[in-house]
């Protein structure tokens, strides 16, 4: 999908508390607009002094209220077909265009349709989960009115068109230069340090050692219970490994019917057997892993100090 370039994001809200969201979005690919108190006529005709009217003298309000009522209707019926449209449903962003075809449906609430479909995508395809959205841009939820203006705008549009802005490149790009630094560094830890630092990834998880290690029982070095979920462990940390001995262990993890996972952390894999990781119940660990988890469970320092 190409990128695109509206001239204007309004944020609609489709009917109070979110009524009409899954009408709009998943049945009838519309946008709509309550105020059926409105003269559909007036608004047609473009006399929006008469609308304006109509709210100062029916709400007996302010005049700004009454002109933010009125400029909220007129967007609807006047904004054009290069106006990008976002609003928020079932945890997802979700954008589209419209053309300015009004219909004026039976409870006096009006539609436009649709160009192509609503979308929660970004132009690569990647859904746009509201958990991965800035917080400025979700706020816009909050608007107690039907449609506003997007204040984070060029957030938005970048979102959408699956663009990073340039301080975010950089921190991933130093991120990436961290990961290959730190595997390097985990890589000359001596073998009692690489286990201890697997054993402190389990703990600043949550998880409790409750068992003795290996040297009691073969099969595991680590017995670990998690105190939230009651889930038992077994975690099997090898220096050098290969898939024949891995599948040996598979095997024996197998017949241990009191565990609910299987962790299997190998600090030098011998042969090419990384594709296992996709392909198999246990959860398998190779450096990459290790360094990744590492780097969240906040022991790059500890590593440091280990190495230095």
């Amino acid at each position: 999908m190409k990128k695109i370039f509206p001239k204007k994001i309004l944020f609609i809200k489709l009917g109070k508390r979110g009524e009409w969201e899954k009408e709009c979005i998943e049945k009838n690919q519309t946008i709509r607009l309550g105020y059926s108190e409105i003269d559909h006529n007036l608004c047609v005709k473009g006399n929006w002094d008469a609308v304006y009217d109509h709210f100062f003298d029916t709400l007996e309000t302010r005049d700004f209220v009454a002109s933010s009522h009125t400029n909220q209707v007129r967007q609807f019926y006047e904004e054009k077909n290069e106006t990008l449209w976002i609003t928020f449903y079932a945890n997802k962003l979700w954008w589209c265009f419209a053309r300015q075809d009004i219909t004026l449906l039976p409870d006096k609430s009006k539609t436009r349709p649709v160009i192509g479909k609503w979308s929660d995508k970004d132009i690569k395809g990647n859904v746009l989960m509201a958990d991965n959205i800035s917080g400025k841009l979700l706020k816009t939820q909050g608007f107690r009115g039907t449609i506003c203006s997007v204040p984070e705008k060029e957030y938005a549009l970048g979102k959408i068109n699956a663009e990073q802005p340039p301080e975010l490149i950089a921190v991933e790009e130093s991120l990436a230069d961290l990961r290959g630094k730190l595997a390097l560094l985990i890589k000359n830890l001596q073998w009692k340090e690489f286990e201890t630092l697997i054993d402190l990834i389990f703990r600043q998880a949550g998880w409790q050692r409750v068992g003795a290690t290996g040297k009691a029982q073969k099969t595991l070095d680590l017995d670990l219970l998690s105190p939230v979920t009651g889930e038992r462990a077994i975690v099997q940390i090898k220096a050098e490994s290969n898939l024949k001995e891995f599948r040996h262990y598979e095997k024996e993890f197998a017949n241990l019917s009191n565990y609910d996972k299987f962790f299997y952390v190998v600090h030098v894999p011998k042969g090419d057997w990384k594709n296992q990781e996709n392909e198999t119940e246990v959860n398998l660990w190779f450096i990459e892993k290790v360094t990744e988890l590492t780097i969240n469970s906040g022991l790059v320092d500890w590593v440091i100090k280990k190495t230095s």
